[in-house]
């Protein structure tokens, strides 16, 4: 038997008692009074504390606006196309239709159907239980922080490279198998080594302009088709590709050529200048006589692992290079 076959029709089956379907309505605009993007709604939400119940925010236009979880908050996750469709026109699935309850068949053993379900956050029958996905420093926490919320990126983030095709058993997350020496061995499967493990524990080991970084690190970001192939079989474009050097005309005005480049970052023409791909990793930050190795190492708030190895959410929000759909479409008291 297919266990992700099996697995499909047990969530498919609970889609029924979990899923709203979103009534007939015209699309919300930004003249719609109370008009916010998605994951902005849920990041104000985060921001006033997480209530169970009233908060507010301001829409698009400026206005502050009354809100509640149960009418504004929740319907994001429990309501069927609230998050659009995909590229055949189906409405995207509700969140709650794959994270249905706090058991082993709902995905992450996570419950996104109640406010209670969202606070017990993700893995609740591990032990020991629960991954917070607010952002708080540990379960039952209220030091909410959507900046490092498993949510935000959960929702907003594009996998990367664009094209990798989204896997309900999150088996190819963590990219190709490698040896031990840092070659690859393979697409995805149960591997001892993989791509984004070797990445962090470099970072760990104090992102080195060394060897490692020029035979194994380097060619994770310059190598076409190292992180696999499309649905149609096409190699995936490797990420410096698009991000090509330090200038306006590549994305994100990054580099992704280089060791300079990496540890430059993103967004680095800004002003302020730059944001760090390697979480406390970036040179101009540096004191003066002081090395990137000497500073903290964070792979696991790092940017860059999240752009490699979070699916973006929910399943089968098509990719867009812009960028513009990922806060989401606009939603106005759980409708859009």
């Amino acid at each position: 038997m297919n266990k992700n076959l099996t697995l499909k029709g047990m969530l498919m089956g609970a889609v029924v008692a979990t899923t709203v379907a979103m009534p007939a309505m015209a699309e919300v605009t930004e003249s719609t009074p109370g008009a916010i993007k998605a994951v902005d709604l849920v990041g104000t939400w985060v921001k006033a504390g997480a209530p169970n119940g009233a908060f507010t925010y301001k829409d698009v236009g400026g206005h502050e606006v009354k809100a509640n979880f149960d009418t504004d908050v929740l319907p994001l996750f429990t309501a069927e196309g609230i998050w659009g469709e995909d590229s055949a026109g189906t409405p995207l699935a509700a969140c709650s239709s794959c994270h249905t309850g706090n058991t082993e068949e709902s995905l992450h053993e996570m419950d996104l159907t109640s406010y209670k379900g969202i606070m017990i956050g993700g893995d609740a029958l591990a032990k020991p239980p629960g991954v917070a996905i607010l952002g708080q420093s540990k379960m039952g926490a209220t030091d909410y922080n959507w900046g490092h919320s498993k949510l935000k990126q959960r929702l907003r983030d594009n996998r990367m490279p664009p094209g990798i095709e989204f896997d309900i058993t999150e088996s190819n997350r963590d990219g190709p198998c490698l040896d031990a020496h840092g070659k690859k061995t393979g697409e995805y499967s149960d591997c001892k080594i993989n791509a984004v493990e070797t990445f962090g524990k470099w970072a760990d080991g104090g992102a080195k302009n060394d060897a490692t970084f020029k035979n194994v690190i380097l060619p994770m970001m310059t190598q076409e088709g190292y992180w696999g192939n499309d649905a149609e079989g096409s190699a995936l474009p490797a990420c410096s590709s698009c991000h090509t050097g330090i200038t306006e005309e590549s994305l994100h005005e990054m580099d992704m050529t280089s060791y300079t480049g990496l540890m430059t970052g993103g967004d680095s023409l800004a002003k302020p200048p730059g944001v760090s791909l390697i979480a406390n990793y970036n040179t101009r930050h540096a004191k003066k006589g002081e090395s990137v190795a000497d500073m903290p190492s964070d792979w696991g708030h790092s940017t860059l692992k999240h752009r490699l190895r979070d699916n973006r959410m929910p399943p089968g929000i098509e990719f867009d290079i812009t960028e513009e759909n990922r806060d989401g479409p606009l939603v106005a008291h759980g409708k859009r």
